[in-house]
C-alpha cells in the first residue's frame, strides 16, 4: 500500500483535504516540522536551525550551500531511515516531500494548483486581509518553495514534472479534490494488489519466459 505525499501551493484548501484524506483513508499525517523534530534529535541540531536552513533565504556563499547541503542529506537519511524501519502509510506533507521517491518510498507525489489571482482571493476570504497584503504572503511562499526545488532539481516548484499528479483547482470544491486523489489512491493500490496476486499466482508458469518481457510487463503496472 502506498503513502501520499502532497507538495505546499498556500491557498488551496490544503487543510480541508489534509484532513479528509487523513480521516477517510487513515492516514497519518508527517510535516516539515516533524521531521526537523526527529533529525534534530537523532543528531543533535537544533531544529530551528535546520528550519532555517531548508525554509530561510538563500545565500551563495560556498560555506552555506555546503551546509545546506548537509542538512538536506541529514533530512534524506532519517526519511531512509522510517522507510526502512516502519511499514505505516503516511500523508505527508511539506517540503520534504521534494525527498520522496516514487518507486522506493512507495509514495504518490501530489500537487494541488491554483493560479496567483485565485489564490489570493481565497487568502482574502480566508484571512480576512488585503489584496496587497494577500499577495505578498502568497508571493513569499512561492519564493521560499521555488527556492528549495531549485536547489535540489534546478526547477521551479510548481513543474509539473516534479509530480506524479499534478490537480488543479479551477473552481472545484475541496471535497471534489479529495475525492479525486482518494479515487486515484484506491486505484492505484488496487493495481499493485492486483498485479502481485497475479505475480504470485504465476511464478511458476513464468520461469521460461525471458526476463526482459517480464521487466515490460511489470512496468506496465507500476504507474
Amino acid at each position: 500500500m502506498r503513502s501520499i505525499a502532497i507538495f505546499p501551493c498556500r491557498y488551496t484548501y490544503g487543510a480541508s483535504i489534509l484532513g479528509e484524506l487523513s480521516a477517510h483513508l487513515h492516514l497519518k499525517m508527517y510535516t516539515d516540522d516533524m521531521l526537523f523534530s526527529d533529525v534534530s534529535g537523532q543528531f543533535g541540531i537544533s531544529a530551528e536551525e535546520l528550519k532555517e536552513f531548508i525554509c530561510g533565504p538563500i545565500s551563495t556563499l560556498r560555506r552555506y550551500l555546503l551546509k545546506r547541503r548537509r542538512y538536506v542529506n541529514l533530512l534524506q537519511c532519517s526519511l531512509d531511515a522510517q522507510r526502512r524501519y516502519t511499514t505505516n502509510r503516511r500523508l505527508y506533507y511539506g517540503l520534504h516531500t521534494s525527498l520522496l521517491d516514487y518507486t522506493k518510498d512507495r509514495v504518490i507525489k501530489v500537487l494541488i494548483f491554483d493560479d496567483e489571482e485565485h489564490r489570493v482571493k481565497r487568502a482574502m476570504q480566508q484571512e480576512g486581509i488585503s489584496e496587497k497584503v494577500a499577495r505578498k504572503h502568497i508571493q513569499r511562499h512561492d519564493k521560499m518553495v521555488s527556492n528549495w526545488t531549485r536547489f535540489l532539481f534546478s526547477k521551479e516548484a510548481y513543474d509539473h514534472s516534479l509530480y506524479d499528479v499534478v490537480i488543479p483547482v479551477n473552481n472545484k470544491y475541496p471535497l471534489d479534490i479529495t475525492t479525486e486523489i482518494i479515487q486515484l489512491f484506491k486505484t492505484v493500490n488496487s493495481l499493485k494488489t492486483s498485479f502481485q496476486t497475479q505475480d504470485t499466482l504465476c511464478s511458476s508458469s513464468l520461469r521460461d519466459v525471458h526476463p526482459k518481457t517480464l521487466a515490460t510487463q511489470k512496468a506496465l503496472f507500476a504507474i
